[in-house]
């Protein structure tokens, strides 16, 4: 291996690169799984202290319910103090910024609750911001605050049970003033993802959240509910079981091969999973969409701060399919066949997935998110003729990272014109993702091609012995056909004298790069990713 390979490949311990040299695929699971554990250590010493903000909290504000808070702070950060780059453009992103464990909007098109909830503890918006104490303090004056306001006997305040918060949170929500059936939609699943949190309580990564025996049928009436709950899975949380619907099941058996829906009705969905709850005609175009490519993205922020802000008309912005982390419920606002404003130059021939979270959280990817989104994906390729085989399955980037137009499902942060974004993150599981939307195994080379990754950008030459610039070959994965011996390489005592022919990203068709370039293998080598001999030509 020459040195640029372990300077792209590595990042962790010199005992793990020798323990696994010559087994890539492998090596970059585990050094994945190794930086995840990293982030999740660190995660857990950071919340070592929020359990005592929190019950700081609650001596101030005594009316709130037990677990209220830790439930709010679990559904809208994953107990994460969240510190979005003040550099990013505000219309570069998916959703208004969201600060600190609580989440905390501060305008940008949703309420400001950094600064009302300053005002409400008498400190600063910027230690709302910077300080997690004041951020969950001022997050349950804010509670507090919407509590009151819908207790009708002013007088007298009484210290809230759990199933009397469903209409307090959702006062509490920030989305706005927007009213309607989305919005108001929107609030009730922010509010049934904090009560589902309190039902179920959390144990995990230092997240502590006691579970409580409170009944969601007092919280919202039969109707909202089974929406709220809809689609994948009936839940338990008294006898902690979890059912698959079978009438879902059945469903999803059957060929997904359905032609376009017309109407915009509770129906009008490409998914059978699907909720139907549409984005503002003013935030999505109805030109035609060719579906040809499916995009990962992380929503920064949550599934029903989503909702609500794809439905607001100021948004300029939307995806076709939201995901939630809890449970897997999918909910879809633009039609496939239009195109969702969620890539800029992409749009017009990509499907948008945006997933609950936000790309920096390790622990971001829940197991119900993950299959629900392989299950979306695969029924797209099946239904637009996307080829699911194409995907991307090397490792995820906290970077911009492109890649090649010949995958055709990735992530946000892999299309070019996108550069100010890295979603779905290093976190998102792709090798796994691979396996679930293709049924199994390794991706496999189209016919005629290999599968190599480059550690920089690689110039492309008309032909291995004329060195004369015809375009460039960007670093990361791309398809090569084979390999001629021409002029040699070197820097220092790396060098290889095989080219490879390739469709440059930038330049003609089948031009040429040097071996040199390949992050996996060495001097005079050409081996593709899987360790395979790279024909001659």
């Amino acid at each position: 291996m020459h040195p640029h390979s372990l300077a792209a490949a590595l990042g962790c311990s010199l005992l793990l690169t020798s323990a696994l040299a010559g087994a890539s695929d492998r090596f970059d699971t585990l050094q994945l799984n190794l930086e995840k554990t990293s982030a999740l250590v660190l995660a857990q010493a950071q919340r070592a202290w929020y359990p005592e903000y929190f019950r700081r909290a609650y001596a101030r504000y005594p009316n709130l319910p037990a677990g209220s808070l830790e439930a709010i702070a679990y559904a809208e950060t994953n107990w994460t103090h969240v510190r979005p780059d003040p550099a990013q453009d505000p219309r570069d992103l998916h959703m208004p910024r969201s600060f600190g464990v609580m989440g905390l909007y501060h305008g940008g098109g949703f309420a400001d609750q950094v600064g009302d909830g300053a005002r409400l503890i008498g400190r600063s918006a910027r230690q709302v911001i910077d300080d997690p104490e004041s951020n969950i303090l001022a997050a349950a004056a804010l509670l507090d605050r919407a509590l009151a306001a819908s207790q009708s006997d002013k007088r007298s305040r009484a210290l809230a049970q759990p199933e009397d918060l469903a209409p307090v949170l959702a006062r509490y929500a920030g989305y706005g003033a927007a009213n309607g059936g989305i919005a108001d939609y929107a609030r009730q699943s922010f509010a049934y993802g904090v009560l589902q949190t309190l039902q179920r309580g959390v144990n995990e990564q230092g997240v502590q959240i006691k579970a409580q025996p409170l009944k969601l049928e007092r919280a919202f009436d039969a109707g909202q509910l089974q929406k709220l709950r809809a689609p994948t899975l009936l839940m338990n949380a008294g006898d902690d079981s979890v059912r698959v619907n079978d009438a879902l099941a059945r469903e999803l058996a059957a060929p997904a091969l359905k032609a376009p829906a017309t109407d915009v009705g509770a129906k009008a969905v490409d998914f059978g999973e699907a909720i139907w709850n549409p984005a503002s005609s003013s935030n999505y175009s109805t030109a035609s969409n060719a579906m040809s490519a499916v995009i990962m993205h992380t929503m920064e922020g949550s599934y029903a701060g989503s909702i609500s802000w794809f439905q607001n008309p100021s948004a300029q912005v939307s995806a076709h399919y939201l995901i939630r982390k809890s449970d897997g419920q999918i909910t879809q606002m633009v039609r496939e066949y239009h195109q969702a404003w969620h890539a800029k130059n992409h749009n017009y021939y990509t499907v948008g997935i945006e997933h609950d979270g936000r790309a920096a959280d390790a622990g971001n990817w829940s197991a119900a998110m993950v299959n629900a989104s392989a299950r979306l994906t695969k029924s797209i390729c099946a239904r637009r003729g996307v080829n699911c085989a194409s995907a991307w399955s090397g490792p995820g980037y906290d970077t911009f990272h492109l890649v090649p137009d010949s995958v055709r499902v990735k992530g946000h942060g892999m299309l070019s014109g996108n550069e100010n974004r890295y979603d779905p993150g290093k976190y998102f599981p792709w090798s796994n993702y691979y396996s679930l939307i293709n049924g199994g195994g390794n991706p496999p080379n189209p016919p005629g091609k290999y599968w190599v990754d480059t550690f920089a950008n690689a110039t492309g030459y008309k032909w291995p012995s004329t060195l004369t610039p015809v375009g460039t070959l960007y670093q990361g994965t791309n398809y090569v056909y084979c390999k001629a011996w021409g002029e040699e390489v070197r820097s220092g005592s790396s060098y290889n004298h095989y080219w490879l022919k390739t469709d440059l990203d930038v330049g003609p068709a089948g031009a040429w790069v040097s071996a040199y370039y390949l992050s996996r293998w060495g001097n005079d080598e050409a081996r593709d990713n899987n360790g395979a001999v790279i024909p001659d030509c």
